[in-house]
C-alpha cells in the first residue's frame, strides 16, 4: 500500500512539475484554461475540451477581392471562438472580445489550395516553404487545408507575444508583415 501511495505521490508532483513547465502564455490559468481532466466536452480532435463549441452565427468577412469561400466558422476556430465570441466574461469589451462580428478581422475557415492561389494573383501555392520551417499546408493550414485562427495564433508556445503569432521574435525584432508574407505576395 506505501508503494502504492508513494508512485502516486511521484506521479502527482512529476505531472504537477510539468504543467509548471508547459504552462501556454494564452491564459492565466494554464491548460485547464482549454483543457480538463474531468467531465470533458467530447468534442472529435480535442483533447479533454474544458468548454462548449459557441453556437453563435457569425457575420464573416466578405471582399470583392477575396476568392475564397468563407462560412461559418469550423474546426479549432470555433474552439477559440468559444471564449472570442462575448461570451467569457473576462474578454468582454476588451480588443479579444470578437462578439459576432468577424467581417473586419483575417477570413478563417476557408479551403487555402492551389486552385485559390490561382485563382488570385495575390497568394503563395500552399505547397511554398513558410518561414517556421515546412510548407504553408504543413505550418498553418489545419488537416482539411482550411485557414483557422490558429493558422497565425499559436497558444500553445509560450513567448509568442500578447497576440501568440506564429514567428514572433521579441529578440530580433519583427516585422509584423512577415507573418502575413508567408501566405500573401504583397
Amino acid at each position: 500500500m506505501k508503494i502504492k501511495v508513494g508512485i502516486c505521490l511521484v506521479t502527482i508532483i512529476t505531472l504537477l512539475s510539468l504543467a509548471a513547465v508547459v504552462k501556454a502564455a494564452h491564459s492565466d490559468y494554464g491548460c485547464s484554461g482549454c483543457h480538463t481532466p474531468h467531465r470533458a466536452e467530447s468534442l472529435p480532435g480535442v483533447p479533454l475540451w474544458n468548454g462548449s463549441e459557441t453556437t453563435k452565427v457569425f457575420d464573416v468577412y466578405t471582399s470583392d477581392t477575396l476568392d475564397a469561400v468563407v462560412g461559418q466558422p469550423e474546426g479549432s476556430s470555433k474552439l477559440c471562438l468559444s471564449c472570442h465570441d462575448g461570451s467569457f466574461a473576462l474578454l468582454r469589451g476588451s480588443f479579444m472580445d470578437f462578439g459576432s462580428d468577424l467581417s473586419t478581422t483575417h477570413p478563417i475557415s476557408f479551403v487555402y489550395d492551389s486552385a485559390l492561389a490561382t485563382a488570385d494573383d495575390g497568394l503563395k501555392d500552399p505547397s511554398e516553404n513558410s518561414t517556421l520551417g515546412s510548407t504553408i499546408a504543413e505550418d498553418l493550414l489545419d488537416p482539411a487545408g482550411m485557414v483557422q485562427c490558429s493558422s497565425c495564433h499559436d497558444i500553445h508556445s509560450s513567448g509568442v507575444g500578447d497576440h501568440y503569432l506564429r514567428g514572433y521574435d521579441y529578440f530580433h525584432g519583427f516585422n509584423g508583415g512577415d507573418l502575413c508574407r508567408m501566405c500573401h505576395l504583397k
